[in-house]
């Protein structure tokens, strides 16, 4: 199944602001493929704070563990779709 997921935050709420906490956020991001997330392409605009993913994953529940980490540093949009 795939997935367009959209990560938002913004400027008081930037990990650019709070250096100690990018690891963290870097490290969840590139270790979703551990929880069977396959990643289709990772897209980002700095100025807007915005990052958008699509993903591949059996279900849901895969991409709630993943992203459990770093659930308090912005917005997440999950939106299952398709590709023609």
């Amino acid at each position: 199944m795939l997935f367009m997921v959209k990560l938002t935050h913004d400027y008081s709420t930037c990990q650019a602001h709070y250096p100690e906490k990018f690891p963290l956020f870097r490290d969840t991001l590139a270790s979703v493929g551990d929880h069977g997330i396959k990643v289709h392409g990772h897209y980002s605009n700095r100025l807007e704070h915005t990052a958008f993913m699509v993903l591949e994953a059996d279900n849901f529940e895969q991409l709630d563990a993943a992203f459990d980490p770093i659930l308090e540093m912005g917005n997440f949009e999950v939106t299952p779709i398709v590709k023609k």
